[in-house]
């Protein structure tokens, strides 16, 4: 009976370390396809717009045409943007903690930090490299 009660000790410790994530792959793979495109329309907007943008908020909203609809599945998050030059990026947040970044750019969605979070909301990209 000892044994028995150590060992549902170990295990019950051993489930509480490895604490599954709590971001469902399904769910964020569908935001990040969402957050590419807006990403992509950052870049576009920026790169193509005769208005020279230095708020990222801004920028944002000219990039989705003030259409707040396609924000909406971002409520629970934030969205972050980063302007460096002629290049666009957006950061998807969770209070500090990163989980996607996506260059508009590129073509696909860039880091899906989430799998394994960043627990600051700043960017891991070096857009000047990303964006040849």
């Amino acid at each position: 009976m000892k044994h028995l009660i150590v060992i549902m000790g170990m295990l019950f410790c051993i489930a509480c370390a490895n604490k599954p994530n709590e971001y469902e792959p399904e769910k964020m793979a569908d935001l990040a396809s969402q957050l590419k495109d807006i990403a992509a329309a950052l870049d576009g907007t920026l790169k193509f717009s005769d208005t020279h943008y230095t708020e990222g908020q801004q920028l944002l909203q000219d990039a989705i045409d003030n259409d707040a609809n396609r924000l909406a599945p971002f409520n629970q998050f934030q969205l972050h943007v980063i302007i460096d030059k002629n290049n666009a990026a957006l950061l998807l947040c969770d209070n500090n903690t990163l989980l996607i970044e996506d260059a508009g750019c590129t073509a696909q969605s860039d880091v899906q930090h989430w799998r394994q979070p960043n627990n600051e909301c700043k960017a891991t990209l070096t857009l000047s490299q990303v964006c040849n």
